[in-house]
Parts: structure tokens; C-alpha cells; sequence
């Protein structure tokens, strides 16, 4: 028996129910973008969406439907993608956290499945913070090595990704094309480590590149991003098991954190906000 609420699938006495039961809510973020030839594009959301669904039958927390679209304008080089820009999706998520608090909410866990939602979802933080809500931003596929060490991202549309996507809808994953390809190169002596990063020699630069300046094909690697030290593992090695193993382990480990989450309390720093009666003067 689900320990946890699923937003929606609850009348609203019953969702006011809920919020008297707990005051921490998940809310899983992705991006529906292209994933290669081998992925659906809605791969990142779909996790995300997963990953809180088996959160939330370990843990006592409100999980909210899961917002499909994100940050993803230099994957639209691609077609299937639909994204927002970053100020968008800042606004939104304020908003609907905005009525999370009006109901009850005092802790917010956001279960993120694409990175290039990071800062919006930390800039909304910073707004949640005004408000004494402690927030974190939990991207899954960053925990894969909490459940087995040698399990690490390595780029992209990657064998972790494949596995994860194996787990919910093989039918959705066509492995006949699903290749490890090599990052383009820019010039003899400027090679990509990943979207965002050039290398010269020893160093590393921030560059402002899109999709199709690093792959042809969709998928790529992204050097440096995690502790792996192979990026030759083909994206087949991701088997259902696998997945299951992963998106399993995930949903533990923050079931485990969710029971010290929900003890953090912030000092207020302003007037506004759950606990601002009790700031001391």
C-alpha cells in the first residue's frame, strides 16, 4: 500500500486531507527533447515522473503531476522538442508553489530529470527561501553510483538513461540504432567535452554551442560530469534490470532523506513565510 498521495488522483476533500497528513511535497520536473535516434523524447520526464511515483509509495509526501517541459532551447535544433526559456519556467514553478504553500506545504523536493532545468529550479529556491521553505533539487540520474559505484552517467542519452527508459517502456527504446558516438571536434586542438564545454589543452571554457555543434545524431558524451572514468560503455548495456535496479535504489535513498528533510527548519528573513512568528527580536 502506497504510503504516499498522488496529487492527481485525489478529490480536493481528499487532498485536504492529505495536506494535513504531510507537508512535504515532490514534485517531478523534465523536458520532453530528443534523445538520439533510440529514446523517446520524452525521456526525461517520464523518469522524473517514475522516480516520484515509487518515492511516493515508500514515503508519507504529496507527489504533484509531473511538468513535462523545461529548459531545453538548444536541444530544438532537433525536431520533437518543445521547451521554455528558463525565466518561464522559473515563473511557473513559483506559481504553483506558490499555491503548495496556500494549502499546507512546508518542504518542497523537486525530483528533476533534466539538467538544463538546474537553475530555474534554484532560483526558485532562493524565492521559497523567503518563505522559511527549505527546497532541494534532486537529479536522478546524479544518484545511479549511490546504488552501485560503477554506475555513471556518461553522456547523454546514455546506457543509464537506456536502462531507465528500458525499465518503463522498452517498447519505446529501439536499441538497433543506439550507438556510442564520439563528441565532434571543433578545430585540431579544440575538442568538446559536452554541450556547454570547449577544451584547449589543459583547460576547460564555457562555450555557447547547441545540439547539433557537438552530435549529428543526438546523443553524446559529457566528459567530466560524474566520477566515470569509461565513456566506451555502449548505451545496450542498459538492460530493464538495470533500470529497475537503479530507479529502485533512487526512490530508496530519498525516501531515507525525505525523513531528515522534513526536520530542517530555516530562521526566517523576513516577515513572510510558515515560521516567520517565530523569529526572535
Amino acid at each position: 500500500m502506497s504510503k504516499g498521495y498522488f496529487l492527481e488522483r485525489l478529490t480536493w476533500p481528499q487532498a485536504k486531507k492529505a495536506f494535513e497528513k504531510t507537508s512535504v511535497v515532490v514534485i517531478p520536473t523534465g523536458s520532453n527533447e530528443q534523445h538520439g535516434p533510440h529514446l523517446p523524447t520524452g525521456t526525461d520526464w517520464m523518469v522524473a515522473r517514475e522516480v516520484a511515483r515509487r518515492l511516493g509509495e515508500r514515503a508519507e509526501v504529496i507527489v504533484t503531476p509531473g511538468l513535462p517541459f523545461g529548459y531545453a532551447k538548444y536541444h530544438t535544433v532537433f525536431p520533437g522538442t518543445l521547451a521554455v526559456t528558463e525565466e518561464t519556467l522559473k515563473h511557473a514553478m513559483i506559481e504553483i508553489c506558490g499555491d503548495l504553500l496556500k494549502y499546507g506545504a512546508t518542504h518542497i523536493l523537486f525530483v528533476n530529470g533534466h539538467g538544463g532545468n538546474t537553475t530555474a529550479l534554484r532560483q526558485t529556491g532562493e524565492w521559497l527561501r523567503e518563505r522559511c521553505v527549505p527546497s532541494v533539487v534532486s537529479s536522478w540520474w546524479t544518484m545511479a553510483h549511490v546504488v552501485n559505484p560503477q554506475w555513471n552517467m556518461i553522456g547523454h542519452a546514455d546506457y543509464i538513461e537506456v536502462a531507465a527508459m528500458m525499465a518503463i517502456a522498452p517498447e519505446l527504446v529501439d536499441l538497433s540504432v543506439a550507438k556510442n558516438h564520439k563528441n565532434r571536434k571543433l578545430t585540431d586542438k579544440l575538442s568538446l567535452d559536452n554541450l556547454g564545454v570547449v577544451r584547449f589543452k589543459e583547460g576547460t571554457m564555457d562555450i555557447n554551442g547547441v545540439m547539433t555543434d557537438v552530435t549529428e545524431t543526438g546523443d553524446m558524451l559529457e566528459l567530466g560530469e560524474s566520477a566515470a572514468t569509461n565513456y566506451d560503455i555502449e548505451p545496450s548495456t542498459g538492460t530493464a534490470e538495470m533500470g529497475n535496479t537503479i530507479l529502485d535504489g533512487v526512490a530508496d535513498y530519498l525516501a531515507e532523506f525525505v525523513e531528515e528533510f522534513r526536520k530542517v527548519k530555516f530562521s526566517p528573513i523576513g516577515s513572510e513565510g510558515p515560521t516567520a512568528g517565530m523569529r526572535k527580536h
